[in-house]
């Protein structure tokens, strides 16, 4: 019998070894914000792999500088991936757990290998009371919530709740509208938003509004380009799908009117400083 419990207690712990999987994020010498590669790898994931549990994130660094300093900033990658994942409603194991090792690791030799963050995480599992040969097997399951159609649908109502309670002269946020880095192109997680936000206009015959675009991290107030063709994007998706121009009105203000002071403290801040609004004009 005890022989028995410690080869169960064996395959589960086997279960979960193999089970894990792995994320590797880069970032470029001396920053703390994942480069434009890993941007657009960690949204592919977001995409591709939607039922996860993360277990661990940790950080690394290169052996340039002190070790302090190497510790500090490695935890300070850690801790804006972990914004990003808390930002983007990616679940975290009970037991989670981050940390920032410097350069104290075994190193690769190319420099810019070592500048990275490692996410570890497993596909989530759901018990379910079958049993195959006296040991209980886990079955994937997705949660309904998870489901993407249930998603867009919660988030279809949140915004026609907020447009209803609006007055003229309001903004209103476009949550989890993203934008890969440094461009006006949207995730293929934001599509949902756009579509949602065209049905509401639809349904909507009185409804005028203007877009607002905006960035972060950028001290300089004159460089408002980026943000306004992202407001273009959302404006130019709209009249193609039938909205009339003369409905819409679209405005970049570059950096000018961040909810967080520049310059950001971390990630999470980031994020909600380049974000997209929409004003009510008329209802």
């Amino acid at each position: 019998m005890r022989v028995r419990i410690c080869l169960v207690f064996l395959f589960f712990n086997l279960i979960s070894v193999s089970g894990q999987e792995k994320l590797e994020l880069f970032f470029d010498f001396n920053r703390d914000v994942i480069n434009e590669k890993s941007n657009l790898d960690f949204n592919n994931w977001l995409v591709k792999s939607k039922d996860k549990e993360v277990l661990k994130i940790y950080g690394y660094c290169d052996s340039v500088d002190t070790n302090l300093y190497n510790k500090e900033l490695s935890s300070r990658r850690a801790n804006n991936v972990l914004s990003l994942i808390r930002f983007n409603n990616v679940q975290l194991s009970k037991d989670f757990e981050i940390n920032g090792y410097g350069e104290d690791f075994e190193p690769s030799k190319v420099l810019s290998e070592n500048r990275k963050v490692v996410i570890y995480y497993v596909e989530k599992l759901k018990s379910k009371d079958n049993e195959t040969n006296g040991v209980n097997v886990l079955i994937v399951q997705k949660r309904q919530k998870d489901n993407p159609l249930i998603s867009s649908l919660d988030t279809e109502n949140s915004l026609k709740n907020e447009i209803s309670k609006a007055k003229a002269g309001d903004l209103i946020r476009l949550e989890n509208l993203n934008f890969h880095f440094n461009s006006e192109k949207i995730t293929e997680r934001s599509e949902p938003i756009l579509l949602n936000l065209l049905g509401i206009l639809k349904s909507n015959p009185k409804l005028n509004i203007e877009i607002h675009g905006h960035i972060c991290c950028n001290n300089n107030p004159n460089d408002v380009k980026l943000s306004y063709r992202r407001s273009k994007f959302v404006f130019d998706y709209l009249i193609k799908n039938g909205i009339a121009t003369a409905r819409l009105g679209h405005r970049g203000f570059g950096s000018t009117r961040p909810i967080y002071a520049l310059p950001e403290k971390n990630e999470e801040e980031r994020l909600k400083n380049r974000r997209v609004e929409i004003k009510i004009m008329k209802k």
